[in-house]
This record gives C-alpha cells, sequence and structure tokens, in this order.
C-alpha cells in the first residue's frame, strides 16, 4: 500500500488556523491552572501578625 506522504501538507491558511487553535488551548489550559492555584488565596490576618501566645506549661506533679 501505497502511503500517504502529502498528508500533513497545510496551506497557509490552514496552518494559521492551526497555530491560533494551538495558541487557545494552550492560554485556555493556563488560565484554568492559574484559576485554580488562586481560587483560595492565602491573605495575612491580624492574628497571623500578633505575637504568638505560649502554650500553657503543664501541671507540676506535687511531692507528697
Amino acid at each position: 500500500m501505497k502511503r500517504p506522504t502529502g498528508i500533513f501538507v497545510l496551506s497557509k491558511s490552514e496552518q494559521r488556523v492551526i497555530v491560533i487553535v494551538v495558541l487557545v488551548l494552550v492560554i485556555g489550559a493556563l488560565v484554568h491552572y492559574e484559576r485554580r492555584a488562586n481560587h483560595f488565596p492565602v491573605h495575612a490576618t491580624a492574628s497571623a501578625t500578633a505575637t504568638p501566645i505560649p502554650s500553657p506549661t503543664p501541671p507540676e506533679a506535687e511531692d507528697e
């Protein structure tokens, strides 16, 4: 069987269409990624910037 060697030969307008479709897909994927990555942004709150409260020390054992 003869191989179709000219199967991917495209005219200039067809090449432009392929380039535009690939660019739209790549930009769409990047936008989707950025939206998912920044969906829950971490904001600095007042409690995060305040001085930390030390944890209470355990009660000392009474010697009897």
